[in-house]
């Protein structure tokens, strides 16, 4: 399941910021959303970690998070239905080996697409494969006293149905997928080792324990995730809650109108009748299936109207306790398999960053161009956050590394890479900041002080590298544009040099201050540093986005040239 699912991850990755982008307020369509997304990577777990890093990323609210997370529990019983029909109904074990054989050889093909469907179909053929193992596997009611242990915690009445509850929760909490506990459930319910009302706990038991893997991957973040997974908990929590008070009296009798045939089979009867053994596996775990999806659906359906009164209940549950600590505010390493939506995050934290050291700048030129001022305080807040932009720069760059393993093309690869220089850049131009701090210390402990006119001089090109971050901040943001960048930079240059021949000559003259003067021509160097790094990480930012045009007119042109891509 894990094989497959990120394969199906890797393949559609960019097709996921498609639909991620589909995604309205709208409750149903956000039900929707949860359920494709979940139905196209076949994890409800890979789904609701996505669903985590949305939210860190503030690419959607909690509200429209708890309605994916509703369309995911819905979405994950497909795969209960794929294994019930496949996997006891056609003997899809003869076309898994050879799946798993052409899976394996695409893995060595050029083709990243190529590469990532065979590891689809490596899962895929592995799944049945293992699943036509384990039946093999399983003794018959009649032989060995294996699996006897199960048939001694069938005999409590409701505290059986509660112990199988856990045992499904521990066990999807051991194999970290719901998907593939199911489909344990089912094989061991169609051997007749487990009494049909107890495979129904065990798929109760699972939709709670499968919650368990996107609060581990919100360990870390921000308070909405957490609450994001929180509410993946609650959501199925209460769900399993209610169906055991109805489950004789709702989810069992509507299943059994809906689906025909006898569930509560006696297998000891029939295991020498392999005709009869079929049909008796075939109505099981079509009747387990539809039970899965009956539970997801109905829950899903008590609960929308609820949202709102969810939502309320989460954020007294998980308060926001950050109360400024520094950290990552949108990436977490919860995508690290599907780097398109990574880069995503990783984009939104590279403004964030930029902020950051925009904001350390503009308090670098207030404590330069107010030398008689008290900014004692000032100064040690501006140094603390240095600390805070190398905290980000390391943070940043060790994710899009583990990222940059995963790329799954070359433009993909290129914006990790970029990401990883500029980051790089940030964390510089936070050090060019510091040493400006440190500059108007050491002239005030000295008493070299600035006159005037030199102030308003600094405040001048102060202002053009002011433009030039903030203009950085916005070609990010996708409002501004590569020339705007470059003309602001020509500015910086004309004018550094400008101050630069000026006040060399002022060293010459006995009247001025030689430290004064040195700590000028520092400011200024230091200043056009930082000019320069906001337009390498634009000129850099350019040169992938020409990469990734390149790439895409060539897609077009090949697909102009295949005549088996032309429309009939």
């Amino acid at each position: 399941m894990k094989f497959m699912s990120e394969g199906l991850q890797r393949v559609a990755g960019s097709g996921l910021k498609t639909l991620l982008a589909k995604i309205t307020s709208n409750r149903i369509s956000a039900v929707g959303s949860g359920m494709a997304l979940t139905v196209l990577v076949q994890s409800s777990s890979a789904t609701t970690v996505m669903i985590v890093s949305f939210v860190t990323a503030e690419l959607m609210t909690l509200t429209q998070a708890i309605g994916m997370v509703m369309g995911a529990n819905i979405g994950t019983t497909v795969t209960a239905w794929m294994v019930s029909l496949l996997g006891f109904k056609v003997n899809i074990a003869h076309f898994a080996l050879p799946a798993v054989g052409v899976g394996l050889a695409l893995t060595f093909t050029r083709g990243e697409r190529k590469r990532d469907s065979g590891e689809v179909l490596i899962g895929f053929g592995l799944l049945f494969l293992g699943l036509q193992l384990l039946k093999e596997s399983i003794p018959p009611i009649s032989g060995p006293e294996e699996l006897a242990w199960l048939a001694g915690l069938t005999g409590y009445g409701f505290g059986s149905v509660l112990i199988f509850v856990v045992v499904g929760g521990i066990v999807t909490l051991v194999l970290q997928s719901s998907s593939a506990t199911s489909a344990l459930t089912m094989t061991l319910a169609a051997m007749g080792w487990l009494p049909y009302e107890m495979a129904v706990a065990m798929i109760l038991g699972e939709n709670v324990g499968t919650t368990i893997t996107a609060n581990l991957a919100a360990i870390g973040t921000s308070a909405n995730a957490k609450r994001a997974a929180r509410v993946h908990f609650l959501f199925n929590l209460i769900g399993v809650m209610w169906a055991l008070v109805l489950l004789k009296v709702y989810l069992l009798p509507l299943v059994d109108f809906l689906v025909p045939g006898d569930p509560r089979i006696d297998f000891g009867a029939i295991q020498d009748d392999p005709e009869r053994m079929l049909i008796a596996t075939g109505i099981v775990t079509t009747h387990l299936a539809a039970l899965h999806t009956l539970f997801n659906v109905t829950n899903t359906a008590v609960m929308l109207p609820f949202v709102k009164q969810l939502e309320s209940l989460v954020l007294r549950l998980v308060p926001d306790k950050t109360n400024g600590q520094t950290q990552l505010h949108y990436l977490h390493p919860g995508l690290v398999e599907t780097p398109e939506l990574l880069l995503v995050q990783a984009g939104r934290e590279m403004q964030h960053m930029t902020e950051v050291v925009r904001e350390m700048f503009a308090a670098s030129m207030k404590i330069l161009t107010h030398p008689k001022e008290r900014l004692g305080r000032l100064v040690e807040d501006t140094l603390e956050r240095e600390e805070l932009v190398d905290k980000l720069e390391k943070e940043i760059i060790e994710l899009l590394a583990m990222t940059a393993r995963a790329a799954t093309s070359e433009v993909t690869g290129a914006r990790v890479g970029e990401m990883i220089q500029n980051a790089h850049r940030l964390e510089r131009i936070g050090d060019h900041c510091a040493a400006l701090v440190r500059i108007a210390r050491r002239s005030h402990e000295s008493g070299a002080i600035l006159k005037d006119q030199d102030i308003e001089e600094l405040a001048y090109l102060g202002n053009l590298v002011s433009s030039a971050l903030e203009n950085l901040g916005k070609y990010l943001a996708g409002d501004s544009t590569a020339s705007d960048g470059e003309a602001i930079e020509a500015q910086i240059d004309q004018t550094r040099r400008q101050l630069r021949a000026h006040h060399t000559e002022k060293l010459h003259d006995s009247r001025e201050s030689v430290a004064a003067e040195l700590a000028f021509l520092d400011t200024i160097s230091h200043l056009e540093e930082i000019g320069d790094r906001a337009l390498g990480i634009i000129r850099l930012a350019e040169e992938t986005r020409q990469l990734s045009r390149r790439e895409l007119g060539s897609t077009r042109e090949k697909a102009e040239l295949d005549p088996s891509r032309q429309p009939a």
